[in-house]
């Protein structure tokens, strides 16, 4: 990373950035083409290690692309804001970001399923007890990632 100041290294930081995100852009090999994929993630920490986990519909173009152990990029960022100086003629972008690797893994035992969907929906419904219907299990795909490289970088108004 060119700016190393910018660079956030502590798992806990890492965390709170994925967190604060509402969606994660996949990336892994297609055809003609490198296939993005924008999903909903879930996130979870153990120990240092990271799991991210999404879903999708039984059936899409990705499936083509994802099978178990294939490696995927993926990309998340949040808190943006624009500054303007007209005076100077100087603009940037201030962000919270996360870049990395991992392993893709399809999960079919409906156990995993229900706990990494569940973990998908606490990502978005923190602390209110929703509850989503088990019966979306059967009709719907589960993969997990396994991270295998992660860095987060954020750029912050000074004070």
């Amino acid at each position: 990373m060119r700016k190393k100041d910018r660079e956030v290294k502590d798992p806990l930081a890492l965390m709170a950035i994925m967190a604060a995100c509402d969606r994660m852009v996949l990336a892994f090999n297609g055809d003609p083409a490198p296939y993005l994929l924008p999903v909903n993630p879930g996130v979870e920490r153990v120990g240092d290690r990271f799991f991210l986990y999404f879903h999708g519909a039984v059936e899409g173009r990705k499936y083509r692309y994802l099978a178990d152990g294939v490696p995927v990029s993926f990309e998340m960022d949040t808190d943006h804001d624009l500054f303007a100086d007209p005076n100077r003629g100087y603009c940037t972008m201030y962000y919270e970001s996360v870049i990395g690797q991992g392993l893709v893994y399809e999960l079919t035992a409906a156990e995993d399923k229900d706990r990494a969907l569940q973990l998908i929906v606490d990502h978005y419904h923190l602390d209110d007890g929703f509850s989503y219907s088990r019966a979306a299990i059967p009709r719907t795909r589960v993969f997990k990632i396994e991270v295998t490289a992660i860095t987060g970088k954020v750029k912050r108004k000074k004070n």
